[in-house]
């Protein structure tokens, strides 16, 4: 099989939310932040990673796979000359308000959470990285994480991300990842959040 073609994405926020929807709506801490009855998380989801995905089109960088002419997988993440301020910030804003006042709340203290123990050193920080649903196990999210990973050895920093999936947390250790932190957030029903870093290779 050969390597999936990883690219830079060209296009609106709007093309890589209903994926991105749809690759996260089931995950942990989107049903824990925004509640159990899935047509609602999904819309909420979506309109949560449309917002994701403005803010780093706006400030970060968004690379993904096409398979049958569409986008099937995507990550967004930022270098460490990359931080979205100011303007850049308005559609991860905006989202967040669009979920209700209860999603909102919840919002908040998982973005607390993160914040509190985002690492300060130079480093590359994979934000989010989704792969279509029915397109998994085909290599594509591999795909990506290897082009990531081959900037941040070039320049000698690591990589840093946080997910509250088991087998997410497996296939980064698989990259090298190592988990530098796990914690159950008590304020969001006790959701497992592991917090991984894969060190620079020469």
């Amino acid at each position: 099989m050969s390597e999936p073609r990883v690219e830079p994405f060209a296009g609106a926020a709007g093309e890589l939310r209903g994926l991105l929807g749809r690759a996260f709506c089931d995950n942990p801490g989107m049903v824990a932040t925004l509640g159990d009855e899935r047509p609602r998380r999904l819309a909420r989801a979506t309109r949560l990673m449309g917002g994701l995905s403005g803010m780093a089109l706006a400030s970060g960088t968004v690379e993904v796979v096409r398979a049958g002419g569409r986008v099937a997988a995507t990550s967004l993440s930022y270098g460490p000359d990359q931080k979205p301020r100011g303007r850049a910030l308005l559609p991860m804003y905006l989202a967040g308000l669009s979920t209700g006042p209860r999603a909102l709340v919840r919002l908040l203290r998982l973005d607390e959470f993160l914040r509190t123990h985002h690492p300060r050193a130079p480093h590359f920080f994979l934000a989010v990285l989704g792969v279509e649903p029915e397109m998994q196990g085909r290599q594509l999210g591999s795909a990506l994480l290897r082009a990531l990973s081959a900037r941040a050895d070039a320049a000698g920093l690591p990589c840093y991300l946080e997910t509250d999936r088991e087998a997410a947390k497996r296939l980064y250790m698989r990259h090298g990842y190592e988990v530098v932190g796990e914690h159950d957030l008590t304020n969001l029903g006790g959701v497992r959040f592991w917090r991984m870093e894969r060190p620079p290779r020469r």
